[in-house]
């Protein structure tokens, strides 16, 4: 092979490889895109809020609910109270630098996505009152990041992950008002509610009893022998919390 032949196949290789990677997404835009367009069309929103996630508009810092770090990262996804239905896109799981997900007071349904447990960095979920059946994602249990989680006033069932237990990062974590039983974990959270859930109990007993109340966790019974937590004084931490890192554009 002579020098000219050389030089041919070596640029012709350049070619190739500035082709094959000029469509790649720089920094996880393109990939952050494509998940939270999955989002949008498993969603079902009646007052637009969601109205200018657009492909066409590749800029995800732009569009509202979306929350982006200094660097372009979307961070953040905030839409508590806007009528959202339908059903949580599995495809969330692919937001891997997403802190907090604020999904709050919608009308929301179906299966928690299991992919939520690949989100390394979350610290804040809140899907509460919404219309989540099944089961509690046993994946949650990866969420070693996690700070607070409430899951309250939604129709899940079965178990409490005994797993959950290892999330020593947790401050807060709501399940009252579901349809939870089995046995109970002891959480290292602060506060920890499982008001509501008249089929949890605690080893070796048939109902929940104060003297199996998690040493980590302010507490007290109710008339039904289910205990509630005292979260006066958490709860303005959480929102504060939250707030500090402005989840809404």
């Amino acid at each position: 092979m002579n020098i000219r032949t050389e030089i041919s196949v070596l640029v012709c290789c350049l070619v190739f490889f500035c082709l094959s990677t000029s469509g790649s997404p720089s920094n996880g835009v393109g990939s952050e895109v494509i998940a939270l367009m999955g989002i949008k069309s498993f969603l079902v929103d009646p007052i637009g809020v969601l109205e200018n996630w657009d492909e066409a508009s590749p800029d995800p810092c732009s569009w509202s609910m979306v929350t982006c770090s200094a660097d372009g990262q979307v961070i953040g996804l905030g839409a508590p109270s806007q009528g959202l239905s339908g059903v949580l896109a599995p495809s969330i799981g692919n937001l891997t630098n997403i802190q907090t997900v604020l999904l709050q007071d919608n009308n929301i349904s179906g299966n928690i996505p299991s992919e939520i447990g690949k989100l390394s960095k979350l610290q804040n979920l809140d899907l509460s009152n919404n219309n989540f059946c099944g089961q509690i994602p046993t994946t949650f249990s990866h969420l070693k990041n996690l700070e607070f989680l409430r899951l309250t006033g939604n129709n899940l069932s079965g178990e409490i992950p005994a797993s959950l237990a290892n999330l020593t990062d947790l401050h807060l974590i709501d399940l009252s008002f579901n349809n939870l039983s089995g046995k109970v974990p002891i959480f290292p959270a602060q506060v920890f509610n499982i008001e509501g859930n008249p089929y949890l109990y605690t080893k070796g007993t048939d109902k929940v009893d104060k003297g199996s109340l998690p040493n980590s966790s302010k507490a007290k019974l109710n008339k039904s022998g289910i205990f509630y937590v005292i979260t006066i004084l958490m709860v303005p931490y959480y929102y504060s919390h939250l707030w500090d890192s402005s989840f809404f554009i």
